[in-house]
Order: C-alpha cells, then sequence, then structure tokens
C-alpha cells in the first residue's frame, strides 16, 4: 500500500471526527447562562443603574438631574482548554485501515470533552455560588447583598431555604418577590421573563411532580390544594449539578435568565479542531482546544438553596 493509498484512508476518519467535534453533545448551560463571543483577552463587565422614578419638578427649574450608579466592577479572562490525541499508523496492509476505523470513537470522546468543559465552568459557578464571591465581594448566593455600592444600609437576600418541596418552592417565592429589585430599588419583574427551576437529577421526582402540566392539586396532602406552579418555570434538569460531579444531590436554583446576569465567554462560537500527519513518527494527530470561563456579574435575578 502506498503513503498516498494510506493518506486517502484518514479521509473519512477525519471528516467523521469533525462531523463529531462540531455537533458535540446537548448542553444545558446556554438554557440559564448567557453566551458571548469575545476576541478580546480580557472581557469586563460592570452593571449600571437607570434614574429611578422621575422626580416632581417645578416648572422653569432644573429639577429632576441625576446621575447614574456604577456597580460593581469584574473581568473575565478566558482560559485555553485543549486536548488531543495521536494514531500511530505502519503502512501495511488492510487491517491497518480497520485499526483506524476503531479509533473514530476516541475523536467522538475529544468532541464530547469541549462539550463537558463549558458545562463545568458553568455549572461550577452555581456549586460554588454558596461560598465562593461575586462581583460585590460577598457569596453569589447571600442574605445581605447591598443594594448598590452608593446605598449599602439597604440589603437584599437572594439565599434560599430548605429541600425542595411544594411549600418551600411557595416560601420562596415570596422571598423572589421581596428582592427582585434592580440597583435604584425598582422592581426587576416586569422585564424579568419566565424563570427557570434549575436542579440536579437527584431530585428530579420531586420537581416534576410540583411542575407537572397534569398535576391540577397537591399530591399527598390533606386538603388536596390546587397546584399554583404548573406551567410557572421552565425546569431544567443539569447532570453537572448533581454529587457525582462535584455539586449536591440536594441544591435548587431558581434563575432568571432574560437578566443575562450569568456569563459564559468564549474566545469562538465553537471549540476548535484540527488534524495532521506526522510522517517522521508517523503518528495521526487529533486536536481540539477552546478558550472560555464563565461568571456571575450580578447576583440579582439568582436565587439558590443548598437544600438542606
Amino acid at each position: 500500500m502506498t503513503r498516498n493509498e494510506l493518506l486517502d484512508l484518514f479521509t473519512p476518519i477525519y471528516d467523521e471526527f469533525v462531523m463529531i467535534a462540531a455537533k458535540g453533545v446537548e448542553t444545558q448551560h446556554p438554557k440559564v447562562f448567557d453566551v458571548v463571543v469575545d476576541t478580546t483577552k480580557d472581557w469586563k463587565f460592570n452593571a449600571i443603574s437607570g434614574l429611578g422614578a422621575w422626580d416632581a419638578a417645578g416648572e422653569d427649574s432644573d429639577d429632576g438631574l441625576d446621575h447614574f450608579v456604577i456597580g460593581y466592577e469584574g473581568t473575565i479572562t478566558p482560559t485555553k482548554y485543549r486536548k488531543y490525541f495521536y494514531v500511530t499508523f505502519e503502512v501495511n496492509e488492510q487491517m491497518e485501515y480497520a485499526a483506524l476505523k476503531s479509533k473514530v470513537t476516541r475523536a467522538t470522546a475529544l468532541g464530547r470533552g469541549g462539550a463537558a468543559r463549558l458545562e463545568l465552568l458553568t455549572a461550577g459557578i452555581l456549586i460554588n455560588g454558596f461560598s465562593t464571591a461575586c462581583a460585590d465581594a460577598l457569596a453569589l448566593f447571600h442574605n445581605t447583598h447591598y443594594k448598590n455600592p452608593e446605598e449599602t444600609g439597604i440589603t437584599y437576600d437572594n439565599l434560599l431555604a430548605s429541600a425542595f418541596t411544594h411549600d418551600a418552592l411557595e416560601t420562596a417565592e415570596a422571598q423572589v418577590d421581596a428582592n427582585l429589585f434592580d440597583l435604584d430599588g425598582l422592581p426587576m419583574v416586569a422585564y424579568a421573563g419566565k424563570p427557570s427551576l434549575v436542579f440536579p437529577p437527584a431530585i428530579r421526582g420531586a420537581v416534576m411532580r410540583v411542575l407537572s402540566d397534569r398535576a391540577d392539586e397537591r399530591p399527598s396532602t390533606t386538603l388536596r390544594d390546587i397546584n399554583l406552579y404548573s406551567g410557572k418555570y421552565t425546569p431544567v434538569e443539569w447532570a453537572y449539578l448533581g454529587s457525582k460531579l462535584g455539586g449536591s444531590d440536594t441544591a435548587w436554583y431558581i434563575i432568571y435568565p432574560e437578566l443575562k446576569n450569568l456569563k459564559v465567554v468564549k474566545n469562538s462560537e465553537a471549540p476548535q479542531y484540527a488534524s495532521w500527519i506526522d510522517n517522521l513518527k508517523q503518528r495521526y494527530y487529533f486536536d481540539g482546544w477552546l478558550h472560555a470561563d464563565a461568571d456571575a456579574t450580578d447576583w440579582r435575578g439568582i436565587f439558590g438553596s443548598t437544600g438542606v
């Protein structure tokens, strides 16, 4: 078998690799994170207020002059992530081609790994949100966030309590209503959109019983109260939040994705892939890489409970 013939045999392998790598696997982070594609080294953010409700003003006066409140600054710096492998080949017989075709499963793993890295980055923001500081130097989920940097006497609470139940969700909604305010102290409900209920697989049953479209009444209660939450939330079951991947099997979150306060920043729309042949060492390389990072640019519209 000539070298040119051998190179021709790699073509379908490379084509399949590109297809699988580009397709990747279904990811959950775009359902709750705002995906930003930016080629700069550092992506900076800073919340800015509105001007609040209009003030009463006298005729022929300068009443009503105000200024914007600048929020909490931060920077998201994408990190480079990479995986590659190579296949060693020899020019011999048709069996060599058969062996190379079996390596396609490894190419599949490479493509899925890029998607997994983005899932781990984003899920980690929620998982660590009970202990890691966000832009205002407090944990993402905390009970004393300031209204804004200029008004520190007023605090808001986005740290929920209790394991997930119908009653816990009812209590959480009251807390959300009392804390869904912007830097000016104005309600955000009007433009917050439909909330997502984000949870690990371990509490799927509890969540889906509460949110089920078929549940007209609360199950397992003496009074058979009406189920208030049918269709009200977008359920997002996220395996990467579970304990097997470093998360929790009890934590749950209420997130308003339309507020775009959770960000994942990438340097390109999709992970980059390349392949090449090293004729000296007789190797065929598959390479994949991406630049990405994630963060919460604001705590508003993001509520979390440890579930305990």
